[in-house]
């Protein structure tokens, strides 16, 4: 696929930018600017939209994050001869083409390890653009980090902690949909109860256009892709743009350490088939190309590292309420009908790992309600159809393995999902790492405590369907 990164028409833009540009039916033009867009780039601070200015680098980074998440979605992976990874052509006019060009090979590397995909660049000088907004509100000085704020409960947790810790905090989050967007406004709103001016959010929408005075009708299939690896570029990229407007130097990026290190569940998940959102390899590769580049060269922390999430929850009870209010599902939008039908909110499927995440840390607190998911695999997965069934199957399968395997196994199994080295530990985590076993000890302390609570929990036609009902006698002799 060829997609172009537009930036007017003007005369001096090379023949082959102009060429893309005119021939709409072989290239995907993505279009943020002010007129004609297609893909609107807006921002807002406490609701209110806002202005402010980034230097050309930064703009140009945001707008190639911002074309490659588009394009993302329109190339479906099904289409491809290995139905998985898809080639880019991307056309991109920036302020500084031979900066970009001596550092594109570690700009497709850090893509190629992050989605799977192959993508290769055209360099050409762009002319200067207008800032993102007009707008009288401006990002307010004195914050001195940058926090990845999803609305759920981890990134609720990190912002939580660096408050407590005294920190002056900007909340940066991605209006993605209808669920995310308001949880982002509520958890906000709960911290700026409890902590007063030390932190704002600012959230960010990148969509597409719906106005009928678009320059390049955008293509969009039915069914956009919904893998959405590359998502976490775009995010951080944002991230990217606050902290470097303001002055920040530390952008947080609060994740459970079992989902940042995602270790493929069955063999059918190995490399970028399981999301690299958050994963060592990932954001060395990331950090090393941002600070080659000279966009940001601050540091990238994730304070959850060595945690799960059940780790993370643990003594505190007393976040009950914006816990519930946070929205942890990968797909969160899908089954809000069956809210309408109960009565009352449903924001998540119960079936994806990320909820299956979510329900065993919040067991942890006594807070774990069925009623609050779809479909729920700890009480009816026998009745639900294969596809549901399939991550809590796996993750029972995993959880076993984990239990089972020798202490170097499992160390090897913490860089099944792409090896990193031990410094990462203390480059983006909270503290130093001596060996892998760190990790280890996670996987297993996670995998223990999910089995516990499978066959201690789980209904008795469950726990037979994936082979634990002899344990739960166990349990009870």
């Amino acid at each position: 696929m060829k997609v172009v990164r537009y930036v007017g028409k003007g005369r001096g833009l090379p023949r082959e930018y102009r060429a893309a540009v005119a021939d709409g039916s072989r290239s995907v033009v993505v279009n943020t600017l002010s007129q004609g867009r297609n893909v609107t780039v807006d921002v807002e601070l406490d609701g209110k939209a806002v202005e402010f200015a980034n230097d050309g680098l930064t703009r140009d980074f945001v707008d190639l994050a911002t074309l490659v998440y588009i394009a993302d979605e329109i190339n479906l992976r099904k289409r491809a001869k290995d139905y998985w990874s898809r080639r880019f052509d991307v056309i991109a006019p920036v302020k500084s083409p031979k900066l970009w060009a001596r550092h594109e090979a570690a700009l497709s590397q850090m893509l190629r390890t992050l989605s799977g995909d192959e993508y290769a660049f055209t360099w050409s000088k762009r002319p200067e653009l207008d800032s993102l907004g007009r707008h009288r509100e401006k990002l307010p000085d004195g914050y001195d980090s940058v926090c990845l704020f999803s609305g759920g409960m981890d990134s609720f947790l990190g912002a939580y902690q660096l408050l407590s810790e005294g920190k002056r905090i900007l909340l940066v989050g991605h209006q993605a949909d209808t669920m995310a967007a308001p949880a982002q406004k509520a958890l906000a709103t709960w911290l700026q109860g409890k902590f007063k001016d030390a932190c704002h959010l600012v959230q960010w929408r990148v969509a597409y256009a719906r106005t009928p005075t678009q320059t390049f009708p955008l293509r969009r299939p039915a069914q956009p892709e919904d893998t959405h690896r590359v998502r976490s570029l775009l995010f951080l990229a944002l991230a990217v743009s606050i902290a470097n407007a303001t002055g920040a130097k530390t952008i947080y990026i609060p994740e459970n350490g079992l989902i940042a290190i995602n270790p493929p569940l069955q063999k059918s998940r190995l490399g970028t088939l399981t999301t690299r959102t958050a994963h060592p390899r990932y954001l060395e590769e990331l950090a090393d190309f941002l600070s080659s580049m000279g966009i940001f060269s601050g540091q990238i922390k994730n304070p959850f590292l060595y945690q799960s999430k059940t780790d993370m929850v643990r003594r505190k009870k007393a976040l009950a309420k914006p816990f519930l209010r946070s929205v942890s599902c990968s797909r969160p939008s899908r089954y809000k009908d069956k809210g309408k039908e109960r009565g009352r909110d449903v924001r998540h499927c119960g079936y994806c790992v990320p909820c299956i995440y979510r329900r065993a840390a919040l067991m942890e607190l006594g807070l774990d309600d069925a009623q609050d998911y779809a479909f729920s695999v700890f009480n009816d997965l026998p009745s639900l159809n294969t596809h549901m069934q399939l991550d809590f199957r796996a993750l029972v399968r995993w959880a076993e393995k984990v239990s089972a395997v020798t202490p170097l196994e499992l160390e090897l199994m913490v860089l099944s999902h792409g090896s990193f080295p031990l410094s990462a530990g203390e480059r983006f985590g909270p503290a130093p790492a001596e060996s892998y076993r760190v990790w280890a000890e996670m996987f297993l302390r996670w995998a223990k405590d999910f089995l516990e609570k499978v066959d201690t929990l789980a209904s008795p036609s469950v726990r037979k369907a994936v082979g634990r009902a002899t344990r739960r006698r166990l349990v009870n002799a």
